[in-house]
C-alpha cells in the first residue's frame, strides 16, 4: 500500500505535469531530427533576452542542521522557454546536452544529486519545458537565539552564470510553484513556499544576473523541548525551595535537600546536553538552563547563611531570611522564564 506521503508526492507531480499544455509522449524519428542546430547559441538573437519561466515544486524536506547551517531537500525544478528552431520537433524528448538549456542552478547549494535523467520535452511553437527533479544539501544561515521557539526562512536561489540580465529574463510561473502537502521532517511546521525574482550585481565580472528566489517558511515545533527540558528542569528547580521550609537550625537536612538539588540539575543536565544545538552563542534555552542552575546553587548559598545565623543565635533573622525566599525565588524564577523564553 503506498504511504501517506508516496500518494502525496505523486499527487503533486501528477498536478505539475498534467497542468502543463499541450503535453505529449513523442516525436517520429525524423521530425526529432536536429541537422543544422548550434546547443551552444541562444534561440533570440543579441539584444533580444530570452524568456525563462521557472516553477519550482518542494516535494520533500528531510532535515535542518542547525549547527553546520544545512538543509536537506527534494524539489521538482521546472524551465520553459521557446525555441523556434525547434518547431518542428513538437512532441520529442531531448537530452539536456543536445539542444540549448538556459543552465539554471542551484546557487546556495553544498551537494546536488538528480532523481531522475535531465531531458527536455519540445511542445507546439516551440516552446520547450525542461524537469529536474533534485536532491539537493543547500547552505541556509540562521540565527537560531530565540531556541526552542524560533522561525527561519529557508532559501533556494536560482540563476544562470552564463548570462546577464540583457541576455535572459526571469519569469514565477505560479501554477508550477508549491509544496507537497506533506514533509517527513519530524520537528518543524513547514508553511507555503513563495517564489520571487530579484537581480545580484557581480561587480568583479560586471554583470548583472536575474535570480529565481525560493523561500520556505519553517517555525519550530517547541511542544518537544517544554516537555523534556523546561519542565523536567523546572521540577528540579522547584525541588530546592524545599530548604526554605525546613527549620534553620536543622543544618544537615538542609545542606541534604540542597546538595541533591544540585546533584539532581547537574546529571540531568549531562544527560541531556547532547540534545541541545551546540553554536557559538547562548540560545533561549542555554539562558535558562543557565539561570535555573545559578537558582539552585543561590538556594543552597541560602541555607548555608541560614544554618549559620541559627547556629550563632541569630534564629528570627534566619527565619526572616526563610520567609522572604519562599517568596523572592519564586518570582525570581518565573522573571526568568519569562525573559529567556519568551
Amino acid at each position: 500500500m503506498m504511504s501517506r506521503s508516496n500518494a502525496a508526492l505523486a499527487c503533486f507531480l501528477g498536478c505539475l505535469l498534467f497542468t502543463q499544455p499541450g503535453y505529449a509522449q513523442g516525436g517520429t524519428e525524423a521530425t526529432c531530427a536536429l541537422d543544422g542546430y548550434a546547443p551552444s547559441i541562444r534561440p533570440d538573437p543579441p539584444g533580444t533576452a530570452t524568456t525563462i519561466g521557472v516553477g519550482m515544486g518542494l516535494t520533500d524536506l528531510n532535515s535542518i542542521d542547525d549547527v553546520n547551517q544545512t538543509i536537506t531537500l527534494d524539489a521538482l525544478l521546472t524551465l520553459q522557454w521557446t525555441d523556434h528552431r525547434l518547431d518542428s520537433a513538437a512532441g520529442c524528448r531531448f537530452d539536456r546536452t543536445a539542444i540549448w538549456i538556459p543552465d539554471i542552478q542551484l546557487l546556495n547549494s553544498a551537494t546536488t544529486q538528480t532523481r531522475q535523467p535531465p531531458e527536455a520535452l519540445v511542445k507546439p511553437d516551440g516552446r520547450v519545458i525542461s524537469t529536474i527533479r533534485y536532491a539537493a544539501t543547500i547552505a541556509s544561515t540562521a540565527n537560531i537565539a530565540k531556541f526552542p521557539f524560533d522561525e527561519r526562512t529557508i532559501l533556494l536561489q536560482l540563476a544562470s552564470l552564463r548570462y546577464d540580465k540583457a541576455d535572459l529574463a526571469i519569469h514565477v510561473i505560479p501554477e508550477w510553484t508549491g509544496r507537497v502537502p506533506e514533509v517527513t521532517i519530524p520537528d518543524w511546521n513547514i508553511g507555503e513556499p513563495i517564489a520571487t525574482v530579484t537581480e545580484i550585481n557581480l561587480p568583479r565580472v560586471d554583470r548583472t544576473i536575474p535570480v529565481f528566489e525560493f523561500r520556505i517558511p519553517a517555525s519550530r515545533l517547541a511542544d518537544y523541548y517544554v516537555y523534556k527540558f523546561v519542565f523536567p528542569l523546572a521540577l528540579i528547580v522547584m525541588m530546592s525551595w524545599s530548604v526554605f521550609w525546613v527549620n534553620p537550625q536543622s543544618l544537615s537536612p538542609q545542606l541534604q535537600l540542597a546538595a541533591t538539588s544540585m546533584l539532581t540539575l547537574i546529571a540531568y543536565q549531562f544527560t541531556v546536553n547532547d540534545l541541545l544545538p551546540r553554536v557559538g552563542y547562548l540560545t533561549s534555552m542555554d539562558q535558562y538552563v543557565l539561570s535555573s542552575s545559578l537558582l539552585v546553587f543561590l538556594a543552597l548559598v541560602e541555607a548555608l547563611i541560614t544554618g549559620r545565623l541559627a547556629s550563632t543565635g541569630r534564629v528570627t533573622t534566619a527565619e526572616t531570611i526563610d520567609r522572604i525566599s519562599r517568596w523572592l525565588f519564586p518570582a525570581s524564577y518565573a522573571a526568568i522564564i519569562f525573559i529567556t523564553l519568551w
